[in-house]
C-alpha cells in the first residue's frame, strides 16, 4: 500500500535519534509538515534537526510554519543559525534572520561570510510583503555585449548557487535591465551569437517596492514562472519565482479569510486564551456597538411599535437582506481588486454596474415582499413600507459594499476588512433606520 508521506505522524515521546530515523528518506517538505504537527517543544525539535544533514535540515526549516520555526530559533545558538542560513537561498535566509531579535540577529549576521551577509542585509531593508521582501538576489545575468557561450559558462558556474534557472537576464554596463533570454532560446542559439541579438527586449519586471499581492497579479496576468526585480533606477536587484508566488497567494487568501471573520492569522498558533480573546475582541466590540446602535435607533421609534406591533416582524428581513447584499457586493469588488491590478482605479464604472444590479434586485424583491406581506396581513400600507424599505436597503448596501473596499484600500487598509463585521454592522444600523423612518413617516396610515 502506498504511504501518504505528506500526513505522516511521529512519536513526540521518541528520542531525537529515533524520530530522525523515522523521518529519514522523506522529502524535506514532508518532514517539516510532520514536525509542525507533532506538538513538540523547540528544544526537542532542535535536537531532531541536529540529527539530520545540515543541507536537509536547512530545507526542513524553511518549510516549517512560522510558529514552529520561531520555537526552534529561540533554542538555536547564533553560530548554528548562521550555519543553516548559509545553506539557504538569500530570500529564505533573510526570512529566517528577520524573525530574530536585534541582538541575536547581529550575532548571526557576524557569523556569515561577507557575500551572504551583504545579500541578507540588502533583502532585510525591504518590508516583508513587498517584492523586495520575497525576492532572491541569486540570479544569472550578463552584459548585453556577452556571447551565448559566455552566458552558458555563467549558468554552469552559478549552478550550485542559483536553483531553477529559467532565464538569463541581460543588463547594460550599469546593470540596468535591458532584456531577458529564456533558457530554451539560449540553448538553441548558435555559438558566438551575441545575447543582445536574441534577447527579448519587452521585459515584464516589477519594482522592489511593489506589494507582493500586486506581484502575484502580474504573475497571473502574464503566466510567468519567474520575474526580474528592479530598483527605482531600473537596476536589476533580484528575481521572484513562481514557488514564492504560490506562498504569497496562499498567505493572502488566508489573511483575507481571517479578516472577513474579524480576526487575524496570529491566533491559529496562539495558546493564550487572553491573547486570542484580545485579537477577536475589537471586531466583536464593533459588532456589539453596532447592535447597541441598532437598539438605540429602534428605541427612538418605540411609539411606532406600540401602534403597529407587526413592524417588528420584518426587522430580521431588512437586516439580513442588507448584510447579504453588502457581503455579495464587497466580495465581488475585493475579488476584482485581486484579479486585476487596474481594477481599483475604476470606482465610477463599478458603482454604476452594482447600482444596475441592485436596482433590478430591489425592484424584484421589493415587489415580491410587498405581495407576500399584503396577502398575509391584509395591510397594503405596511406591505408598501416593508417592500419600499427593502428595496432602499438593497441599494444602500450595494453602494456601501462597492465604496468601502475602495476607501479602505486608499487608506492603506486591506479591503477584505469590508467583507467582515464592519460593513455588516453598518448595514444593520442603516437598514433599521431606513425601515423605521419610513414606517414613522406613514404611521398614521397604518392599520
Amino acid at each position: 500500500m502506498e504511504r501518504d508521506e505528506s500526513r505522516i505522524s511521529i512519536d513526540p515521546l521518541g528520542s531525537p535519534e529515533s524520530v530522525a530515523a523515522e523521518l529519514s528518506g522523506l522529502h524535506p517538505v514532508d518532514v517539516a509538515d510532520a514536525l509542525s504537527r507533532a506538538g513538540i517543544d523547540g528544544e526537542l525539535l532542535t535536537k531532531i534537526l541536529g540529527e539530520l544533514d545540515t543541507e536537509i535540515a536547512a530545507e526542513v526549516i524553511i518549510n516549517l510554519d512560522e510558529h514552529t520555526l520561531g520555537d526552534i530559533l529561540d533554542v538555536l545558538d547564533p553560530p548554528e543559525i548562521a550555519e543553516i542560513a548559509s545553506e539557504l537561498e538569500s530570500d529564505d535566509a533573510a526570512d529566517v534572520v528577520g524573525l530574530l531579535d536585534e541582538d541575536k540577529k547581529a550575532h548571526v549576521l557576524s557569523q556569515l561570510d561577507s557575500d551572504d551577509r551583504k545579500a541578507v542585509l540588502d533583502l532585510l531593508q525591504y518590508t516583508d510583503e513587498s517584492a523586495g521582501g520575497i525576492m532572491a538576489s541569486e540570479l544569472v545575468y550578463v552584459n548585453s555585449d556577452a556571447s551565448v557561450d559566455d552566458a552558458i559558462a555563467l549558468i554552469r558556474a552559478a549552478a550550485d548557487e542559483v536553483e531553477e534557472i529559467h532565464n538569463v537576464y541581460i543588463t547594460d554596463r550599469e546593470r540596468k535591465l535591458a532584456g531577458v533570454l529564456p533558457l530554451g532560446t539560449l540553448l538553441l542559439a548558435r555559438k558566438g551569437t551575441r545575447v543582445a541579438e536574441i534577447m527579448e527586449e519587452d521585459v515584464v519586471s516589477v519594482s522592489a517596492e511593489m506589494d507582493q499581492e500586486d506581484v502575484a497579479n502580474v504573475f497571473m496576468k502574464y503566466d510567468l514562472v519567474a520575474i526580474p526585480v528592479v530598483d527605482g533606477e531600473g537596476m536589476l536587484v533580484g528575481r521572484i519565482t513562481v514557488d514564492d508566488i504560490m506562498d504569497v497567494i496562499r498567505d493572502e487568501a488566508e489573511e483575507d479569510i481571517t479578516l472577513m471573520a474579524g480576526t487575524r492569522d496570529e491566533e491559529i498558533h496562539e495558546d493564550s486564551t487572553l491573547r486570542v480573546s484580545w485579537i477577536r475582541l475589537p471586531w466583536l466590540v464593533i459588532g456589539a456597538l453596532g447592535g447597541l446602535a441598532s437598539a438605540s435607533v429602534m428605541s427612538l421609534y418605540s411609539f411606532s411599535f406600540e401602534k403597529v406591533l407587526a413592524l417588528a416582524f420584518f426587522i430580521p428581513v431588512i437586516t439580513a437582506m442588507g448584510g447579504n447584499v453588502g457581503l455579495q457586493t464587497s466580495t465581488i469588488i475585493v475579488r476584482g481588486m485581486h484579479a486585476d491590478g487596474g481594477f481599483e482605479s475604476d470606482v465610477g464604472s463599478r458603482l454604476r454596474r452594482e447600482w444596475r444590479i441592485a436596482i433590478t434586485n430591489a425592484v424584484l424583491l421589493g415587489i415580491a415582499v410587498f405581495l407576500i406581506v399584503g396577502l398575509w396581513l391584509k395591510d397594503w400600507v405596511l406591505a408598501t413600507i416593508v417592500g419600499g424599505a427593502l428595496g432602499t436597503v438593497i441599494l444602500v448596501a450595494a453602494t456601501l459594499g462597492t465604496i468601502m473596499p475602495f476607501t479602505l484600500r486608499r487608506l492603506g487598509v486591506d479591503p477584505a476588512v469590508a467583507q467582515g463585521p464592519f460593513v455588516t454592522t453598518l448595514n444593520d444600523v442603516i437598514g433599521i433606520l431606513i425601515y423605521l423612518g419610513l414606517a414613522t413617516l406613514f404611521l398614521d396610515m397604518l392599520s
